[in-house]
């Protein structure tokens, strides 16, 4: 996936050079600086790293726009994932994830797809700058630790709290349970 001549590449090939290379510069934050607690919480690091990957991408080559394919290439292709019965929540309990055969079945649309489109949704409606506030609080407090879904709650629910402007209705933490 990583392979591009400027000669011979198609320009959809770039693109594909491009998120990846983002998608996993991403995990040099989610993944490595701030680890899951377990498996369960996988949609963390991959949710993030699917996200980051357009944002990235989007900063490498403005003119592509790369940041509106989140759409189409996460948001509707996990709502019809979802919709199916064999689907499950972000967050499995994690005493449901302990073999190999669990694990590896985290690996899979909902934690990538669903997981960007959740971060996505909160980045909008918190609004983008009091989303970074809370995540580059995140990133600090759990720096070289593990963490789960609820301390991510947490981080962006002490920056909601510390301005005026957004009024949630409820805590961030019921408002996504």
């Amino acid at each position: 996936a990583l392979l591009y001549d400027p000669q011979s590449s198609s320009s959809s090939n770039k693109e594909r050079v491009v998120t990846v290379i983002a998608h996993e510069l991403a995990h040099q934050w989610f993944g490595n600086l701030v680890t899951l607690a377990w498996w369960n919480d996988l949609w963390l690091n991959e949710g993030f790293a699917s996200y980051v990957e357009y944002l990235g991408a989007d900063y490498a080559e403005p003119t592509w726009n790369l940041k509106d394919l989140i759409v189409p290439n996460d948001v509707y292709r996990v709502m019809a994932v979802d919709a199916l019965v064999t689907s499950h929540p972000l967050t499995t309990p994690a005493d449901e994830v302990n073999t190999p055969a669990q694990i590896s079945e985290m690996f899979d649309t909902i934690s990538y797809s669903k997981g960007a489109s959740v971060i996505r949704m909160l980045s909008n409606f918190l609004t983008e700058d009091l989303f970074k506030k809370g995540l580059a609080s995140y990133l600090q407090a759990f720096a070289y630790q593990n963490t789960t879904y609820l301390n991510l709650w947490e981080h962006l629910q002490m920056a909601v709290d510390s301005q005026s402007f957004i009024i949630l209705p409820d805590t961030g933490s019921a408002i996504m349970d």
